[in-house]
């Protein structure tokens, strides 16, 4: 989903916030649900009861429920040759392959589905994605910080930070999101300094920050054109991150697959990108090797004219997968939708659905993230979506390959409040489902 670079830049076609809009998470409340295993609240009864209800969810979404089947013996669009780390070797998609996502110059401009049915539907049975092989060492990477039957979760936007958001949903914020998505932010970093939204958080921070800019190239980015400006990134988030002791997430080129960011990438220049890839992670491992190197795709590609399995660059260059995931393209209103949500591929035959995303990491040896998600009350009110969003994350939880390391609900005002739940909400149903959930 697309949103505005940066709090000094002009919105990008965007349902999205700008740089500065941020979240963080604020600790200050002991309270705990028995439906949340979030980090730090596990309860061994709802793991159980998560475990026991595994089966008859994987069998709803037609998830393989074998843990001995491989990536290669799975259902021939969860894997492709790209996964490999010579992603040029791969096979593209035919020129005239159907995007299934509306274009950005559209986006958001889908009738509103009725709320009355979906407050009554009853909540998504939980689905796991199998277990995978004993991780190596990307997909172990985690582990440590998120063990197993828990994951870090949190919001972006207003409340995080000091606290209000954890008040209002009654459990405590692991995480928070925010965004240094030009060239200018992304060196600046003012979140981070003192008296910054951020800058006395001490929880761990998904932190996104663009890549190149107008009239800069991927081509150019691979034979080092940017080192500078990468380099003074990299320094000044170490630098002002200092001793914190939480992890820091770099979402670096986030939503590549779309058409709405300078950076996006298409099928001419997606070897390009995956060199430049590698080199901003051999400049992030010398610089800030701490930080956690996050590759995020749009839920779909949009505008690309390949599949964005062909531009992953490598398990070895990558530490967490993400998906940005918001109910749209289309809209879940039920607990039917939600189920066969989950399974869905794009037009490229890559994945779409939650759990196709979730395979893909398991396949690569990584965790997944989902950093950015929201309800759109510009197509209606669903429970059922944050019900099932809730139940997954919970079934998957887990810092492991093939888990759900950590989730931020993107809880930014903009675009009329279309993605609100704690604030001026335009889903009341959804607000009181994310409470219950989380």
């Amino acid at each position: 989903m697309r949103h505005a670079q940066s709090r000094l830049s002009r919105l990008r076609r965007s349902p999205r916030a700008s740089l500065s809009l941020v979240t963080a998470v604020c600790a200050v409340t002991t309270l705990s649900f028995s439906v949340s295993t979030s980090l730090g609240s596990a309860d061994p009864e709802v793991a159980e009861s998560a475990a026991a209800s595994q089966d008859a969810g994987e069998l709803a979404a037609g998830v393989p429920t074998d843990p001995s089947i491989s990536a290669a013996q799975a259902p021939a669009e969860a894997v492709t040759s790209a996964v490999a780390e010579d992603t040029a070797a791969s096979a593209e998609v035919p020129d005239d392959t159907e995007e299934t996502e509306e274009t950005a110059t559209t986006a958001g401009s889908g009738p509103a589905a009725s709320a009355r049915s979906q407050t009554a539907a009853a909540a998504p049975a939980p689905v796991a994605v199998p277990a995978p092989p004993a991780a190596g060492a990307a997909g172990s990477a985690l582990t440590a910080t998120v063990p197993a039957g828990t994951w870090l979760s949190g919001a972006s936007g207003d409340g995080v930070a000091d606290g209000s958001f954890a008040k209002w949903r009654g459990s405590p914020v692991t995480i928070g999101g925010t965004w240094a998505d030009n060239n200018e932010a992304m060196t600046e970093l003012w979140q981070l300094d003192p008296g910054g939204e951020f800058g006395k958080w001490n929880q761990a921070l998904d932190i996104a920050i663009g890549a190149i800019g107008d009239g800069e190239s991927w081509q150019q980015a691979a034979n080092g054109a940017y080192d500078q400006r990468w380099r003074e990134s990299l320094t000044n988030l170490k630098a002002k991150w200092g001793n914190r002791t939480a992890p820091l997430f770099i979402r670096f080129a986030h939503e590549m697959n779309g058409n709405w960011y300078a950076w996006s990438v298409d099928k001419g220049d997606k070897d390009a990108f995956v060199a430049a890839w590698r080199h901003f992670r051999e400049l992030q491992q010398e610089i800030f090797p701490a930080a956690k190197l996050v590759f995020c795709v749009n839920r779909e590609s949009v505008g690309s004219g390949f599949d964005w399995r062909e531009s992953f660059p490598g398990a070895q260059y990558v530490d967490v997968m993400a998906v940005d995931y918001y109910n749209q393209y289309p809209y879940v209103a039920t607990a039917a939708d939600w189920a066969k949500s989950l399974t869905a591929t794009d037009g490229h035959g890559a994945p779409k659905g939650l759990a196709k995303h979730l395979e893909f990491a398991r396949s690569v040896g990584l965790p997944l993230a989902v950093p950015e998600w929201s309800g759109n009350a510009d197509e209606g009110d669903s429970a059922a979506f944050i019900q099932g969003m809730g139940d997954f994350f919970r079934t998957n939880a887990g810092g492991g390959a093939g888990q759900i390391a950590y989730d931020v609900m993107f809880n930014i005002d903009k675009d009329g409040g279309r993605w609100l739940l704690y604030g001026d909400t335009r889903m009341p149903a959804s607000a009181q489902a994310y409470q219950s959930a989380f």
